[in-house]
């Protein structure tokens, strides 16, 4: 997908465009804010991280010195890294500190509708005014007001409106993402740019999930307004958590509470979001320049250079996105509406399962509610294949898991890091059946519990899920490039 057909790799940037990145990349060095559908236009803004200036600056450097003259050395830099593209703006910028200081202070004096309505029209601020330029906000304002359409259909007809609604919101979001693999059925002149957007990846499933439960009558009570502020919520619309509609609803209405009315709970609220800067801000931009993609053409890289790189960005990642929710958890927080825990130690966990329960929690709560359970649920009642539970639950982890990865980014590298933990959790799932069967639950509950095996665990958890990033950080071919130079010094 990565350049659309408008350019030709082979035979260099056209001069219009070099001149245009070159303008670019000189505001980027001077410390302006670019938003990336500019800088690049070629590639669909999604992704679960944080840009920086810093990364800006990196992308443009990079793209401006390629030694081929192309997009960039080679793919990983031409698609921009699509795991940290979902944020345009700094959140240490002027705009959106004293947007959202003046949100907390405004919404918190404020009761009733008119609470509502003024939180409606400080998202649509945020939305047309500091993120998106009009077209890309009118496309995601148009896309969730089509969610709550469906959302009145299923009211009618909760079959077909549910059908309808999951069918045309997915083409939709394809479509409007521009998958890669669109281009081997639609010709170039029925794709277009002008509708890439950010944070629908996090829209869509918050509208998946609202859909569900409206089907299921157990989404109860709900608005126009209600709905929209649920989901343009300038704390989660950019890159989550993934907040459940009710648990929204609940703390906006002051049926739970955020957080404790007391000094000390605001005073953390807000060493939250002091803490969240450090890790994005220092930490993260820290160890942002050993990342793999930010070291240059993958094919010049030394095998130390690789081995840190293969290290270095499961840690990168970590407190760049872990920073990201504290600081959205933080302002949540304050505003009343505190969206949920997203990361649990991660570094700790012991085994595959566990790790995708330590990371991204709200992302696997929602796979495992909207596509494992129900996959695996109906494996189960097949007369076919209900006889061999730990296939069909070996089915619905890979197809989970397939989903995660395309959900993640719009190519293929994606897809092969969502199949990789899918492989890695029938791994751990078969060999968890077979000692448990050779030795028993018990027996394998004390070995568990030791420190040499706890260590163990760790250890293999860690490499697994860096090896899987490998896919996540660069596309295919650079991967696995990667990996030759690690096996093959």
């Amino acid at each position: 997908m990565f350049v659309s057909g408008k350019i030709d790799r082979r035979k260099g940037v056209p001069d219009a465009t070099r001149q245009r990145l070159l303008n670019l990349c000189r505001k980027s060095l001077e410390g302006t804010c670019i938003p990336l559908d500019q800088l690049y236009p070629d590639v669909a803004a999604a992704g679960t991280a944080v840009v920086t200036s810093y990364r800006l600056r990196q992308h443009a450097r990079s793209t401006i010195a390629g030694p081929r003259g192309d997009l960039g050395p080679r793919q990983s830099h031409s698609r921009c890294d699509e795991r940290t593209r979902s944020v345009f703006m700094n959140l240490l910028s002027t705009d959106f500190l004293l947007f959202a200081i003046g949100m907390v202070v405004v919404v918190n004096l404020l009761k009733g509708k008119l609470r509502q309505l003024v939180y409606l029209t400080g998202n649509l601020t945020f939305l047309f005014l500091l993120l998106l330029e009009p077209v890309g906000a009118m496309s995601t304002l148009t896309f969730c007001l089509a969610g709550y359409v469906f959302l009145r259909l299923i009211d009618k007809s909760p079959k077909w409106g549910f059908r309808l609604g999951i069918t045309l919101l997915t083409i939709a979001f394809l479509y409007m993402r521009d998958y890669s693999f669109l281009r081997w059925g639609l010709p170039d002149s029925w794709r277009t740019d002008a509708m890439k957007t950010i944070g629908l990846s996090f829209m869509l499933f918050r509208t998946i999930h609202v859909l569900v439960e409206a089907r299921s009558q157990t989404l109860g009570r709900y608005d126009l307004i209600s709905y929209l502020n649920y989901n343009l919520s300038f704390v989660t619309l950019l890159s989550g958590p993934i907040q459940r509609f009710q648990d929204f609803r609940d703390q906006w209405e002051g049926k739970t509470q955020a957080i404790p009315l007391t000094l000390e709970a605001h005073l953390d609220a807000i060493i939250r979001i002091l803490i969240g800067f450090v890790k994005v801000y220092v930490i993260g931009e820290r160890l942002l320049g050993a990342t793999l993609s930010a070291q240059g053409p993958i094919e010049d890289l030394s095998f130390t250079s690789a081995l840190v790189g293969f290290y270095i960005f499961y840690p990168f990642l970590y407190f760049n996105f872990s920073g990201y929710c504290d600081i959205v958890i933080g302002f949540g927080s304050l505003l009343g509406v505190r969206p949920p825990e997203n990361f649990d130690k991660p570094f700790l966990a012991t085994n595959i399962s566990e790790y995708w329960l330590r990371v991204h929690r709200s992302l696997t709560l929602w796979l495992t509610d909207y596509v494992f359970s129900p996959l695996y649920k109906q494996g189960l009642s097949s007369t076919l294949l209900g006889r061999f539970p730990l296939l069909v639950m070996s089915g619905a982890l890979m197809a989970t898991m397939f989903v995660s990865g395309i959900w993640h980014g719009t190519t293929g590298s994606f897809v092969v890091f969502g199949l990789l933990h899918g492989l890695f959790q029938v791994m751990f799932r078969v060999w968890d059946w077979a000692i448990a069967k050779r030795w028993g639950k018990k027996r394998v509950r004390e070995w568990r519990a030791g420190w040499l095996s706890r260590g163990m665990g760790i250890f293999i958890t860690f490499h697994a899920a860096s090896f899987a990033y490998l896919f996540f950080d660069l596309d295919t071919s650079d991967a696995w490039m990667v990996i030759n130079k690690l096996i093959l010094p």
